[in-house]
């Protein structure tokens, strides 16, 4: 059964307003395209379990990844102490991937380490996953 689903960042919006104020106070207009990039790549994250794939965009995709189900070696919930909104790599941790909150979904990707994709949804996306995963595995096991 196909996943997708939208979370908005409502801090990063909030964030981008306040340094745009900021920014017109300082009677430097030309700054305000920083928050309204920022706002426009960062202010949604996008998650899809579609056909053979894990997809994740940022806003209207410019910025995006893909992972093959076949890859996946495990899926679970995780949670996070620190913010991470964004996109950041944290060595011996992994990639993350997240707009707002603490929750993740860890992907163990087959020789490529970890990847946290975070959701205000983590069960339904990790169920999603899994069973996707399942569905692939039956098919690959299928006789021809």
């Amino acid at each position: 059964m196909p996943y997708k689903h939208t979370q908005v960042g409502y801090v990063i919006i909030i964030s981008m307003i306040l340094a745009a104020l900021v920014v017109l106070a300082l009677e430097a207009p030309i700054f305000l395209l920083v928050p309204g990039i920022v706002s426009i790549l960062f202010s949604t994250l996008t998650v899809s379990v579609e056909g053979e794939y894990v997809k994740l965009w940022f806003g209207p995709g410019f910025i995006h990844m893909q992972f093959p189900l076949s890859d996946i070696e495990s899926c679970q919930v995780a949670k996070s102490r620190c913010w991470v909104w964004g996109i950041h790599g944290w060595p011996g941790k992994g990639w993350f991937f997240n707009v707002s909150g603490f929750r993740f979904v860890e992907l163990k990707i087959r020789g490529d380490g970890k990847y946290y994709i975070g959701t205000d949804q983590p069960e339904a996306l990790e169920k999603a996953i899994q069973g996707a995963m399942h569905g692939v595995l039956r098919r690959s096991l299928k006789p021809d």
